[in-house]
């Protein structure tokens, strides 16, 4: 029974699962709750604002993620990352809402300088935040950096 409910599909599934209920349900609270901070006439803004929000956030438990559960990639914590870093992760954020709410701010709303807006603030904030995430966590638990070589042999930098 215990390698049923560690075989990679069903910990890809219910983090999967849970990691788009969470996004569903976090983008219909931001969006409700952005009706009292944006105007009518800026009512546009509302879904991107909680798709923002809800990659930001991805992409920094993400980042706290790797460096425990991915790096380097530890057998006994190998399910967890599937779970978490893979499964709820990539549940959770979304790309393709983001391209969505980028080119309708364009097509639909036409508003080409939000939308550019959109994508920097997006990519640059959430690598941003992936950064200081792994770097913080670095910081509570120190590794020997480690660099690949040419056939995928590791080796430990002098």
């Amino acid at each position: 029974m215990l390698t049923f409910l560690t075989h990679p599909v069903v910990l890809l599934t219910l983090g999967g699962a849970v990691g788009t209920n969470a996004r569903y349900w976090l983008s219909v609270y931001i969006t409700a709750r952005s009706e009292q901070w944006f105007p009518t006439e800026y009512g546009n803004l509302r879904a991107p604002l909680a798709i923002f929000l809800i990659n930001v956030t991805g992409s920094l438990l993400l980042g706290l993620l790797v460096l425990p559960l991915r790096d380097p990639f530890p057998r006994h914590l190998q399910h967890w990352w599937i779970l978490f870093g893979v499964g709820f992760c990539g549940g959770y954020t979304t790309f393709s809402s983001f391209a969505v709410d980028t080119v309708e701010l364009i097509r639909k709303h036409h508003q080409p300088g939000m939308a550019i807006l959109n994508v920097a603030l997006s990519v640059l904030v959430s690598c941003a935040v992936v950064w200081m995430s792994i770097a913080g966590m670095e910081r509570l638990q120190p590794t020997t950096p480690v660099m690949e070589v040419e056939g995928s042999q590791k080796q430990t930098e002098p």
